[in-house]
């Protein structure tokens, strides 16, 4: 195995791939290659699922979980969210030197995609060329790099950055093969050449088939069939291998999970960040007082409990806006029941604020102090207009039981609320930075790096940035600070000053980061709970069954 968790080298692990692999149009949907199969692993991920690439706004993190199983990638992603070396087709990738920032991937020899196109560092550069060329977050890091040159008959790819990029080791991930169009379309995705661990029979948007590519020499023992779902139905034989992972997590999946005895589960935090964002330049919320004033207003406390239960499990009032609560550098602690987790760092920033406590009587005095008085029509300005506040919503379940307890909380104190719900949490995020609602109530993913969530605020309004419409150069310098910082402890120190900056101005009411809940059968003993869906499947080649376990194990 790779040694997980690397910042500065992907080792080559095992044997290299062998020089060809099977192609997409000699696979049979069902037949001879089906019926073979040993071991078939029902994986159930958060849907629908869509054929994007990983570069594309619609990918989603399932999107790129399956993609890892599919494409050659220089770094994955642990249970924990750390990232550690893939070894695959992209051997190994070396940070060279700092000055410049210097980085050298090295191909395995022979590989080839299923098509029979060679995968050597003419692939690297092509991603290279279209990433950079992207409008959108995931183009950061690419965009740094001022050459990308070859060497060593194209197995040695040397990037040469033009300004430091520290996360470096976020990039080249499941790269596709040259000449690929990007996109989302299924005919597209089906089409696309594959190079990993599968090879790809059938796909739609609520069920896909992988089966092992036998020419795949790396990792022998992983499953011979993978079908995924977005059901997340458990299968009816306890003799099936099933591994389940859910943000729709409520007391009535809990119950589901305790009827099936075949099953064990974990119930823990997720990589989403349930969140209240203000708009900048509306006629209440550009004022610091009546962001305070809503903010305050709300009883986050009592909102978990409402949503979750108080008892069998709760996280904790989110107390990081650019961490979820299962990220090593969480500066708060944990909730109660199988999701609590202590404190996870002791790195410290700024005296943390006390301000962003909820605190109903400061609601009331801000909000005296803004003009506004209480009547029995609820909170009137000066000129006799109510406190009305627009509200987009997310569309998600969880989402939308959000915004219906905090337009109760609100209106039980005067706030009159206009709600609606919008397509996707992107779309409530753009709706306040863009100005046309005051408020949003979404769930904001992050990821392995506090660079993705702080991005908000720092550069262009890409789609898929969730920009905030806030522009600061407090927030551009210290975005810059953490993004170029090589050391992940001080990094952190960098990261924790924006956190709290931000909280501060009250641009962002931080509610809970989400719990997920990870199922799998008993007869696979190695899983281990995931903070993200990535995290869970990349760790996909570790799992065991009961048949391949030493003696005495």
């Amino acid at each position: 195995m790779i040694p997980r968790g690397s910042s500065i080298r992907a080792l080559c692990a095992g044997a290299l791939v062998a020089a060809t692999m099977v192609a997409i149009s000699t696979l049979p949907a069902s037949g001879s290659l089906i019926a073979s199969v040993e071991r078939t692993l029902n994986l159930s991920l958060p849907g629908p699922f869509n054929g994007c690439t990983i570069l594309d706004p619609a990918a989603t993190p399932t999107t790129n979980a399956v993609l890892d199983l599919i494409r050659p990638s220089a770094f994955l992603t642990s249970q924990t969210g750390n990232l550690y070396g893939e070894g695959g087709a992209i051997a190994s990738a070396e940070l060279i030197s700092l000055k410049p920032e210097t980085v050298v991937y090295t191909i395995s020899p022979h590989q080839h995609w299923s098509n029979g196109d060679s995968f050597d560092g003419v692939d690297l550069v092509a991603w290279w060329l279209k990433a950079k060329a992207l409008a959108s977050v995931q183009s950061d890091g690419y965009r740094d790099i001022k050459s990308l040159s070859e060497s060593n008959n194209g197995l040695s790819v040397t990037a040469t950055f033009s300004a430091d990029y520290a996360e470096w080791n976020l990039l080249f991930r499941d790269v596709e093969d040259v000449g690929t169009p990007l996109g989302c379309s299924w005919r597209s995705f089906l089409a696309r050449p594959t190079l990993g661990p599968y090879n790809l029979v059938t796909a739609s948007a609520h069920r896909i088939v992988l089966v092992i590519n036998k020419k795949w020499t790396l990792n022998p023992s992983r499953f011979q069939r993978i079908v995924l779902t977005d059901s997340g139905v458990i299968p009816a034989s306890p003799s099936a291998y099933f591994v389940g992972y859910s943000t729709q997590v409520n007391r009535t999946t809990v119950q589901a999970v305790s009827i099936h005895p075949s099953v064990l589960s974990h119930i823990g935090t997720s990589s989403n960040v349930a969140e209240i964002t203000f708009a900048p330049d509306r006629p209440l919320t550009s004022s610091l007082l009546l962001r305070e004033g809503l903010g305050w207003s709300l009883n986050r406390q009592a909102l978990i409990n409402g949503l979750f239960g108080s008892v069998t499990f709760s996280p904790s009032v989110a107390s990081s806006v650019l961490y979820s609560q299962g990220q090593s550098a969480y500066p708060g602690g944990g909730g109660n029941g199988p999701s609590a987790q202590s404190t996870t760092t002791t790195i410290t920033s700024k005296t943390q604020n006390s301000a962003l406590a909820d605190c109903a009587k400061c609601a009331v005095a801000v909000l005296k102090k803004a003009g506004y008085a209480m009547s029995a029509r609820g909170w009137e300005s000066a000129g006799g207009a109510l406190l009305n506040v627009r509200v987009a919503v997310g569309p998600s379940p969880l989402d939308r039981a959000m915004a219906a307890d905090i337009e109760a909380q609100w209106k039980s104190r005067g706030i009159a609320v206009r709600p609606f719900v919008v397509g996707s949490d992107e779309d409530a995020a753009r709706a306040t930075a863009t100005n046309s609602a005051d408020v949003a109530i979404f769930m904001r993913p992050t990821t392995t790096t506090a660079s993705y969530s702080a991005r908000s605020w720092s550069g262009p309004a890409y789609l898929d940035a969730y920009s905030s419409g806030v522009t600061s150069e407090l927030f551009t310098k210290l975005f810059k600070a953490g993004v170029q910082n090589f050391n992940p402890v001080s990094a952190s120190v960098t990261w924790l000053d924006l956190d709290q900056d931000i909280m501060g101005d009250f641009w962002i009411r931080p509610l809970f980061t989400a719990p997920s809940l990870v199922e799998w059968s008993n007869s696979i003993t190695t899983v281990a709970p995931s903070i993200s869906v990535p995290g869970l499947v990349d760790q996909e080649v570790d799992w065991l069954t009961s048949q391949q376990l030493p003696k005495g194990s």
